[in-house]
């Protein structure tokens, strides 16, 4: 390899690297987007995204010719500052970037699909914000599934062909990538210079999948030595603490009944019972702000959490009602006292923080249980963590 021409591989890797920080930005940001959106044009928006991935690559790339030609608005904005991106390495940027972002956008979009929306409505009641539930919360779950639309973006950007050419050129030391210069390497004859080319290819996004795949591996949840199960009896917790006022009066309507809700209570503790499927939770939702009423009020200590006449919706951040779900909704990837500190409201100090983490483990009974994730709990403990 001593008379081979390495630019091809610095100049892949710097396109292939900045694509693949571009598409897992943009991918990711727009799956999160979507996780939710259920607008009359979520169908075209998800064709526009993933055109790329079944268009042919020329095609992309004539359209990309066409995007940023000099005769287009956009294309004389550039002219104007003195720039230009058409046969320059920032179009090969472009092209990977957008070759890549399908794979990346779809990924990432199954990884938050996955995610049980329990987790997320239990993170909106605990006062998180959206960005806090995406950094904290979705991105967490979903690595394993973001890593692996990274990988495949890498790799796809980095073997980028048609696309690039009709951008960027084929020019020696500027835009020549491994694949133009495998290609180019076989139509001159050069079949020691293609095969090299092809070698280092290979190496690299084979290298990255599985270098990913290894970091999986070893990844296992904390263990920790097994303790003795104790369990919580009734005189351990405190029931001084008065219940809220809540006044509440709401209908909604949804397909196989319609809910009509009546109750309030006065600083004493309230049970509902009814039949299941009676709507028990949805009032429950309802009163947390997961779920909205077609009508009627919501009071908590004489402060409007709803009201269909005044136009007032709290979102759950703002309402400070706390549900304990089904499933519990412990946070996996989090420990008992990361858990329990999701819900403490930002501001304070960690001095602060940590007296009210071990203020809440000793009224349960779960000192020394703080480093534990939830699957190393038993269902009594994570209920009692929730």
């Amino acid at each position: 390899m001593s008379d081979y021409d390495l630019s091809p591989l610095w100049i892949s890797l710097r396109i292939a690297g900045l694509a693949t920080g571009i598409t897992f930005g943009v991918g990711t940001l727009a799956a999160y987007g979507m996780l939710h959106y259920r607008g009359r044009w979520r169908s075209l928006i998800e064709a526009l995204l993933l055109a790329p991935l079944v268009l042919p690559p020329t095609m992309v790339g004539f359209l990309l010719l066409l995007l940023f030609g000099r005769r287009t608005l956009l294309g004389q904005l550039l002219a104007s500052l003195n720039l230009s991106v058409i046969f320059t390495w920032y179009a090969g940027v472009i092209t990977a970037a957008v070759v890549a972002l399908p794979l990346m956008y779809r990924t990432a979009l199954g990884a938050f699909q996955q995610i049980d929306p329990t987790l997320v409505a239990a993170a909106r009641t605990l006062g998180a914000s959206r960005a806090k539930i995406f950094t904290r919360v979705l991105i967490p779950l979903a690595l394993p599934g973001i890593l692996a639309g990274i990988t495949l973006s890498f790799a796809r950007a980095l073997g980028e062909f048609g696309a690039t050419l009709m951008l960027a050129g084929n020019i020696p030391g500027r835009t020549q990538t491994l694949s133009m210069a495998i290609f180019f390497a076989v139509q001159a004859g050069d079949m020691r210079g293609a095969a090299i080319s092809s070698a280092l290819v290979l190496m690299l996004s084979l290298g990255v999948m599985t270098a990913v795949n290894l970091w999986f591996q070893r990844q296992p949840l904390q263990q920790l030595p097994p303790r003795p199960l104790r369990v919580l009896a009734r005189r351990d917790l405190d029931f001084s603490t008065p219940a809220p006022r809540l006044w509440v009066d709401i209908d909604k309507k949804l397909p196989q009944f319609e809910l009509q809700a009546q109750l309030s209570c006065d600083g004493r503790p309230l049970g509902l019972l009814g039949a299941s499927g009676s709507g028990k939770s949805l009032l429950l939702r309802c009163i947390a702000g997961i779920e909205t009423p077609d009508g009627g009020r919501i009071l908590l200590n004489e402060r409007a959490l709803f009201d269909a006449e005044q136009g007032i919706r709290l979102p759950p951040a703002q309402r400070r009602v706390g549900v304990i779900f089904q499933n519990y909704a412990l946070f996996p990837h989090l420990t008992v006292a990361q858990n329990i500190a999701f819900g403490i409201p930002a501001g304070l100090s960690e001095a602060e923080k940590q007296e009210r983490i071990q203020a809440q483990l000793r009224l349960v009974k779960l000192k020394g249980w703080e480093n534990r994730y939830p699957t190393e709990l038993s269902g009594g403990q994570q209920q009692r963590v929730a």
